[in-house]
């Protein structure tokens, strides 16, 4: 899996972006963004782009959600403790 972080700030929205996986052909991102409209909430984005497509800039979005506060540090906090129940075990041996 590769990762890389973009943080975009504007005036009033502020966004990251995030690599979930990445392969010659296949892009994989996830966005998190404030909604201006509906400041309580924040939206979560994954979308997919085909590097051997038409267009391969294209992106499509693949998953959308739009979380309160409280269960985006919820979340935060159970990949975390995913990431700490499961160690190293998880990763495939490289050589």
């Amino acid at each position: 899996m590769s990762i890389a972080e973009t943080l975009a700030t504007t005036d009033l929205v502020t966004e990251v972006e995030c690599i979930l996986s990445a392969s010659d052909s296949y892009v994989e991102t996830l966005t998190i963004k404030p909604i201006p409209a509906q400041p309580w909430l924040t939206e979560l984005v994954i979308k997919t782009q085909l590097l051997t497509a038409k267009n391969p800039q294209e992106k499509r979005v693949k998953a959308r959600c739009c979380i309160e506060r409280a269960q985006l540090v919820s979340l935060g906090s159970a990949i975390n403790q995913f990431i700490e129940s499961t160690g190293s075990s998880s990763e495939p041996q490289r050589r």
